[in-house]
């Protein structure tokens, strides 16, 4: 286990690194649009390409169920940002680059790691909160997850920060470069205290009127807070947040949440004593694919607001 969080842990650091070069020098042109109008940024793929390189090298008998593929590059409106994924990775042949995104492309099976490169797209172009994800998936169960958040800074620190767990041993969390980490726990706030939510900034990414009916239970007890990615993970794995709610929209109420966008930030969570289910309090099926088809919505909480979450959803 060591081996694989120890690989996991290095490989998103060093592609955080890679992220934030490219953020401080990111302009519009360096951005594509997907079919489902997601945008994609050379950062995603060349932070694909660089933690895939890493795992397949040291493990190359797993699978990796990454978000990106390289078969955009096809297109010829695309045909610059291959170059200047090169331009950031220059010890890189633009063949070598492409073979790495696409190690990505694997099948979810009996163990697989699952990434999300850059999870929260346009909060890295807004040039706030994203995350690169990472998580190692056995049997369906989640065995460790990384989250790299360049831009969430620790103890007022100046730095980005990573934050890890394994199954059964602990969250921890670490500034970049920096060997020191603490141990992670979720708030002990039973509702006596202000109740902290965590909301998504993309209105598309959830259903805010029913999330807003819920707040207003706890009458003047509550404040909202909105955060792009598994940053909010993070966030209420550090205890300061109590809760995050990511519902349905009701113009999509059969989307079903990607893998990728979960995976890492539940192993923090559940590690750091919280609790994450769906909306209706069922455990989180990761053993059907790259989709939580099993589920709809995922609550996360600290553990000792959850029953109360759920109740009031079923109200």
């Amino acid at each position: 286990m060591d081996n694989y969080l120890d690989t996991a842990v290095r490989a998103v650091e060093t592609a955080c690194g890679v992220c934030r070069k490219i953020q401080s020098q990111l302009v519009h042109d360096d951005t594509l649009i997907k079919k489902d109008r997601s945008p994609v940024t050379i950062a995603d793929y060349a932070s694909q390409a660089m933690i895939c390189k890493i795992l397949n090298g040291h493990f190359p008998h797993i699978p990796i169920v990454g978000e990106e593929e390289s078969s955009s590059f096809e297109d010829p409106k695309n045909a610059n940002m291959l170059d200047k994924i090169s331009s950031f990775l220059p010890d890189w042949t633009k063949t070598e680059i492409i073979k790495s995104i696409d190690l990505g492309n694997g099948a979810a099976q009996d163990l697989f790691w699952t990434l999300d490169p850059i999870d929260g797209t346009k909060g890295f172009l807004r040039n706030q909160q994203y995350a690169v994800a990472l998580a190692l998936i056995e049997n369906g169960q989640i065995i460790l997850g990384v989250l790299g958040c360049p831009n969430l800074h620790l103890n007022g620190g100046a730095d980005g920060s990573i934050f890890y767990a394994s199954r059964k041993a602990g969250a921890f969390a670490k500034a970049f470069g920096n060997v020191k980490n603490y141990q992670l726990k979720v708030s002990q706030n039973s509702g006596n205290d202000e109740i902290r939510f965590l909301e998504s900034v993309e209105s598309a990414h959830s259903d805010y009127e029913r999330q807003s009916k819920v707040m207003q239970n706890f009458g003047d007890n509550y404040k909202a807070v909105q955060y792009d990615s598994q940053v909010k993970y993070a966030v209420l794995a550090q205890g300061a947040a109590d809760v995050y709610l990511r519902l349905p929209n009701p113009a999509t109420p059969d989307y079903r949440e990607k893998i990728w966008d979960h995976a890492a930030g539940v192993a923090i969570i559940t590690e750091a004593g919280g609790t994450a289910t769906d909306m209706y309090g069922r455990a989180l099926d990761f053993s059907a694919g790259k989709k939580l088809s099993n589920n709809t919505g995922v609550v996360v909480s600290n553990g000792r607001i959850h029953d109360r979450i759920i109740n009031l959803l079923s109200a």
